[in-house]
């Protein structure tokens, strides 16, 4: 454990986090939501997408640029797919029942299709996807954010890190969860080597001068660099589309940043479910997805690699080892975090720093 970090219990962290959005009228089942997806970033390593933002959410309730209290409209549907309005609430709680939605959908049509409009910032992508994974079905999750990154060949963000989830049952204990942004890395994880007083590796971010930089301070004034060059700006740009334009949601540099408490922000995503069994029988698909497991594990590794990795199992293990050893949390966080407990009023417990 880093130096500058401290281990909390994964209940006293959720805890903490729901009394705090409790103190700011979220209702306590919508506050449980938010801080089991807020903590489960956490417990899976994505620490930039976990208790670090939760300040964030607070500030922008106060400044009533966000809806303490979540309430969904469904828009349109059709078979398959629905539309909702999240009427400037929280995202993580449109996120959860959007994919539990998409899932019932699934079930009635083989595949379900949920897309929501104006809401905000929905946390770990990852979290929505492995809703699926219990009930046999692939799970699929995009959303937009605010601009960060430039367009290939430009200079001024305009798109976000715009990321994707997929998660893929395997029928063994270790499933596949995909959870990228299309950026080299989330902007996120800047801001966390910032709350950590770390430099960040060189080829993540440009300053505003378009520079490389270690800095995370110069890299927050200035854009993230792509996945692949093109190919991640194409893909950025494809999310952006899905979840921005299709839903009816801002996009591009009308997107708002969770930090601007100057106006509103509206965030789309789009989730999916795929019923394995519309396609194959479960038992094939298993013993077939066992196969492929074997051929990547034991395909022959480069110098220095002891062991080869689905995507989402490093995380898996991370998940696994915080559940007993307790959730690392930058001290600068849970300081800022008994601040505004403090302030609000919020009877929390954790640790001195």
């Amino acid at each position: 454990m880093a130096e500058n970090t401290v281990l909390i219990p994964a209940e006293t962290l959720r805890d903490a986090c729901q009394y705090i959005l409790e103190k700011v009228g979220v209702p306590p089942d919508q506050a449980r939501i938010v801080a089991e997806v807020t903590v489960e970033a956490d417990m899976r390593g994505v620490g930039s997408h976990g208790v670090l933002r939760l300040p964030a959410y607070v500030h922008r309730v106060r400044a009533g640029l966000m809806a303490a209290d979540t309430q969904l409209q469904v828009v349109r549907e059709r078979g398959a797919t629905v539309l909702l309005d999240a009427q400037g609430g929280f995202g993580q709680v449109a996120g959860v029942h959007a994919m539990s939605l998409a899932i019932e959908r699934a079930r009635q049509h083989g595949v379900g299709f949920v897309a929501v409009r104006n809401a905000n910032h929905f946390g770990i992508a990852a979290y929505y996807t492995m809703m699926a994974l219990p009930h046999r079905m692939v799970g699929i999750a995009a959303t937009n954010a605010a601009p960060s990154m430039a367009a290939w060949g430009g200079t001024t963000a305009v798109l976000g890190t715009n990321p994707i989830s997929v998660a893929i049952p395997t029928g063994q204990d270790v499933d596949i969860v995909l959870d990228m942004a299309s950026s080299v890395v989330a902007r996120g994880k800047i801001r966390a080597a910032a709350a950590k007083g770390e430099r960040i590796p060189l080829g993540w971010a440009l300053d505003a001068e378009g520079r490389p930089t270690e800095d995370p301070q110069a890299a927050l004034k200035g854009t993230l660099a792509p996945i692949g060059g093109p190919k991640g700006y194409g893909l950025a740009l494809v999310v952006d589309a899905l979840a921005g334009v299709l839903t009816g949601s801002d996009y591009s540099i009308y997107l708002a940043s969770l930090h601007d408490l100057s106006r509103r922000a509206s965030v789309g995503f789009v989730m999916q479910a795929v019923d394995i069994t519309a396609f194959s029988d479960w038992a094939e698909y298993t013993e077939d997805m066992r196969s492929l497991i074997d051929v990547i594990r034991n395909s022959p590794r480069a110098p220095g690699v002891e062991r080869i990795y689905l995507p989402g199992e490093i995380e898996w293990l991370k998940e696994r080892e915080y559940r007993q050893s307790g959730v690392p949390v930058a001290v600068k966080v849970v300081k800022e975090l008994q601040e505004l407990a403090a302030e609000l009023g919020a009877q929390v417990e954790l640790p001195s720093v």
